[in-house]
């Protein structure tokens, strides 16, 4: 049935007169009370408004009125004003009280406790209006989590909610703390074994299951996932639905797919239309992330597609049970309007409005007979402040319908205003670095799978003679290549072909320079996927870490390149009348650069690259376990026609290393690795020889004993994923890695639960396959050194948690986590590069700092905090070359976080940083006395 356009409209004028009319008699029960209050003072102050939300955000993990006095003190420190004075009397541990009780009345508007007493009397209160639970809560980070979530949803279906059968929102990344796009076998098996006794509890009590929708990243595969439960789970009895939203240009295509399952399947599917919850994480991710906005840009856009679209699905109720969320009463009109000329009734469809907001806009709903569902969040008070948080954006945002229909009472006429669309839909931006491979995307699976098999058909790959065997490290058996070694007699006549043909590279405008390491970097990255399936299977490394990688090879490439034009030249200092003064930069001459093999092409890559834009000649001498990836450098290199005697490579042990470092016309040492070795090479550098006519310049990054603090305000939930990220990444074979968290008061019995939980989750394997993220160490020699240390951490402290891993002969460690650790062990001590964890427990947070810097190495810390003087005091004295703040510890991005230490972590010179290149420059400053007998020019 079709509908004029015309009608529509003007039927969803006299609706939302009305609507208004009768929503305006009293205001919401947030706006009044010393809940409005608060809000209304917040409305033109975002710096109270940001300081109330911190303090709301932190409360859950604040134990004590003394930390929720410190922690309110803290976050009004720097606010002006009558309120903000108020607040600050009640920071005080005999005070605290009168603020959390006002926060906890502010929550019981939106969440619902989890029992049946309160649940019933909310029930009894919103009627004649039907009800739809979601259980709220923590992140799943663990199994034991997961079955806790799926027992609450099992709860909720099984209570008797006096004769009335609500629907349940249920989340499907809740189901799994292994929810992950690049793992889309394994995610659905892991769902679907938790949703399977959902569902048959639901068909049993005929109830309704929405599948929630959440960030941009996973909606293909919970769209995906849901599609697929049609058929798993075949039972008529339970009713499927999926929440939609109208925020994503995508949205459209997302409703046919559902239109075309309900036809097919011959089942009616419920959608709940939403305008979308997570637009401003959105937008920040795909900043941080450099991928494209997934977002309309304007409201106006998204709201003419909500219009749009409740048009689409109210047109199809013989196949679809449309769901149309929210509370602008324009939006609402446009609803009830198509519903009216298409005679639905209640049964076919109905509008849903979040428990706790818009309440007189519900019952006008009500009155005027629309049928009316109401969703309700139930769980803890204190876990659900994230949920409150979202609530309180909502009411206080400036584009908030709420608050402009009764805070600011705008008019109705332009309240009921038609969206008007201004601006493009989608937020274009010039990403900082090259974005990482989008692995939610099935086209860059199939992408990245391809590469791997054309690499399998062509292995093994011989470059010379078998001097050397690369192997699979994950099945040792398995050949990747060979290569020939370079012989030490051949060094001098290398050293010297490379001098001639630096002073011609020198010669060359700057310009060329760039441009020949600009073409590299576009080979590269037009060959990504080939070149991070070969980390994948010469250095086990997952997909994402491989991909990484490679990004960031790319990322040195084109960066230094801009670095270098800044320093071209020259440069003035101070001028006098009769003098300029003026200084450049000139090469050093020639580089070794000694790589490690954890970063195989990243780390090679950037430091010759520095090598090279500055005008020297670079020999790169590659640890062997990272050969295969070496080699694929310099065929790019002679793709591109950077010449093999500028930037040889030469392969060999230790033994080539060590002549490299010793020959007399070596001008500069770029090094990452060991300790021990870069130690070796400063030593051997720094004592000139005879035939030695300059100073050696030593680039050095060697290895860290990283910690992580976490303070008994954190939030876990994001302090345990940053600490499995940072210390079994890459099977902790990181100079980054975390090795050690310092945890500071009374938090340590539940961190080390959750964490032992949610490790144990994380899945261990062979890294050409997905499901794993997680894969075996590089060789036998780093495997056994591993199992030693393990054993050594066994008898100087408790273990508390050791993994499996699989048994295939590989060079696996078992990911192990020890507690009751103290600074004096080795443990604690001495780089392991393996997975193995310390946990440290300390009384406050300034033991924790001095036991943080207590240690040779000095390269990246972090801490999870959320009061202000302990990121403070951080900042002024945790002496770490990388300090990260509420987040993991790993990942740096070139020239977003330049990467190096201090102490014996190296030589205080980040990499990927504006000062790197200075390092394989020497500056001449040249002073010209211009006045001649009196004239000055």
């Amino acid at each position: 049935m079709l509908v004029d356009e015309g009608e529509i409209e003007a039927a969803v004028q006299g609706i939302g007169h009305t609507l208004l009319r009768r929503a305006r008699q009293r205001k919401p029960q947030l706006y009044r009370g010393t809940s409005g209050f608060l809000l209304k003072q917040t409305l033109n102050d975002p710096a109270l408004r940001s300081a109330l939300f911190r303090f709301i955000d932190a409360l859950p993990q604040l134990r004590n009125a003394r930390a929720q006095a410190e922690h309110l003190s803290a976050s009004l420190s720097d606010i002006d004003g009558l309120l903000p004075s108020l607040l600050r009397i009640t920071a005080h541990p005999s005070l605290v009280w009168l603020a959390t009780r006002q926060i906890n009345s502010m929550a019981h508007n939106f969440l619902v406790e989890e029992n049946v007493q309160a649940l019933s009397a909310v029930m009894r209160k919103l009627r004649p209006a039907c009800i739809s639970l979601d259980a709220v809560g923590e992140a799943v980070l663990t199994e034991m989590e997961a079955d806790a979530y799926r027992d609450r949803v099992l709860w909720q279906l099984t209570q008797d909610w006096q004769g009335q059968t609500p629907h349940l929102s249920i989340k499907l990344t809740a189901l799994t703390p292994g929810f992950d796009p690049l793992d889309v076998k394994g995610t659905r098996q892991r769902v679907f074994a938790r949703l399977s006794s959902i569902v048959a509890t639901a068909a049993q009590h005929g109830a309704m299951l929405t599948v929630d929708m959440e960030q941009h990243e996973l909606k293909s595969q919970i769209v995906a996932l849901f599609l697929d439960a049609l058929a798993e789970f075949p039972d008529p009895r339970w009713q499927p639905a999926i929440a939609l939203q109208a925020y994503l240009p995508e949205t459209g295509a997302d409703v046919q797919h559902v239109i075309n399952a309900a036809q097919k399947t011959g089942r009616k599917i419920g959608v709940r239309l939403v305008k979308g919850a997570y637009w401003d994480q959105e937008r920040a991710w795909a900043l941080e992330r450099g991928w494209p906005m997934p977002c309309f840009t304007d409201k106006a856009a998204t709201d003419a597609q909500y219009e749009s679209l409740t048009g689409t699905l109210l047109a199809h109720t013989d196949c679809l049970f449309p769901a149309i969320a929210g509370h602008n009463p324009r939006s609402l009109a446009v609803a009830l309007a198509h519903a009216e000329k298409r005679g639905l009734t209640a049964g076919q469809w109905e509008v849903q409005m979040l428990h706790g907001m818009a309440e007189p806009l519900r019952d006008a709903l009500l009155d005027m007979g629309a049928p009316l569902r109401v969703y309700v969040p139930t769980g803890d008070l204190l876990a659900g402040m994230a949920y409150l948080i979202r609530r309180l954006l909502e009411n206080t945002a400036g584009t908030s319908i709420l608050r402009q229909t009764y805070l600011e009472t705008r008019h109705d006429n332009k309240l009921l205003q038609r969206p008007r669309l201004t601006v493009q839909p989608h937020l274009k931006t010039e990403p900082a670095t090259l974005p990482l491979s989008d692995f939610s995307k099935e086209e860059v699976r199939v992408a990245f799978t391809t590469a791997l098999d054309e690499l399998q058909a062509r292995l093994p790959l011989q470059h010379a003679a078998s001097d050397y065997l690369s192997r699979n490290p994950h099945d040792p058996s398995h050949l990747i290549g060979s290569a020939r070694f370079t012989l030490i007699d051949e060094l001098d006549n290398t050293v010297t072909a490379a001098r001639a043909t630096q002073r011609d590279w020198a010669a060359l405008p700057v310009e060329k320079r760039i441009d020949s390491l600009s073409a590299l970097a576009t080979h590269i990255e037009q060959r990504r996927h080939h070149f991070a399936a070969l980390q994948v299977i010469e250095a086990g490394k997952p997909w994402r870490e491989a991909d990484a990688d490679v990004a960031e090879a790319v990322d040195f490439l084109r960066y230094y390149g801009v670095q270098m034009r800044q320093l071209a030249g020259e440069h003035k200092t101070v001028d006098f009348p009769s003098e300029r003064n003026r200084y450049r930069y000139h090469p050093r001459g020639v580089t070794a650069v000694i790589a490690p093999w954890n970063f195989p092409l990243a780390i090679l890559a950037g430091m010759t690259a520095a090598a090279l834009v500055t005008g020297n000649a670079a020999l790169m001498k590659p640890a062997l376990p990272g050969l295969q990836s070496a080699l694929a450098l310099r065929e790019a290199m002679d793709v591109v026609g950077i010449p093999s005697a500028l930037c040889p490579l030469l392969i060999g042990d230790a033994e080539l290393g060590k002549a490299l470092v010793a020959h007399p016309d070596i001008d500069v040492i770029a090094f990452t690795g060991s300790r021990a070795v870069g130690l070796d090479i400063l030593r051997t550098a720094h004592t000139p020889t005879t035939a030695q006519k300059h100073i050696k310049q030593v680039v050095c990054e060697m290895g860290g004993k990283n910690a992580i603090i976490v303070d008994d305000d954190a939030d876990l939930d994001e302090a345990i994923a940053g600490i499995l990220a940072s210390a079994f990444g890459y099977s902790g074979q990181k100079c980054s890695a975390c090795s050690r968290v310092i945890v500071v008061g009374g938090i340590v019995d539940t961190l080390q639960r959750r964490l032992v939980e949610a490790a144990a989750s994380l899945r261990w394997g062979d890294p050409r396959d997905p499901a794993f993220d997680h894969g075996p160490l590089i060789t036998q020699a780093a495997q056994h050194k591993a199992l030693d240390y393990i054993e050594i951490g066994k008898r100087e402290a408790r273990l508390l948690w050791q993994g499996g891993v699989p048994a295939t002969g590989g060079w696996y460690c078992p990911p192990t986590i020890f507690t009751d650790v103290r600074p004096e062990h080795r443990i604690a001590r001495e780089e392991i590069f393996a997975p193995v964890l310390a946990l440290m427990p300390v009384p406050d947070f300034n033991v924790a700092l001095a036991m943080a810097n207590d240690n040779d190495y000095a390269l990246t810390g972090g801490i999870y905090t959320r009061l202000p003087a302990h990121i403070e005091m951080a900042h002024r004295n945790f002496h770490v070359g990388n300090l990260y703040i509420n987040r993991r510890i790993t990942g740096a991005r070139v020239g977003v976080q330049p990467f190096g230490g201090v102490a014996l972590s190296g030589t205080g010179i980040q990499a990927g940083g504006p000062d790197y290149l200075k390092q394989f420059m020497w500056m001449q400053s040249v002073s010209e006395n211009i006045m001649r007998k009196g004239f000055v020019p």
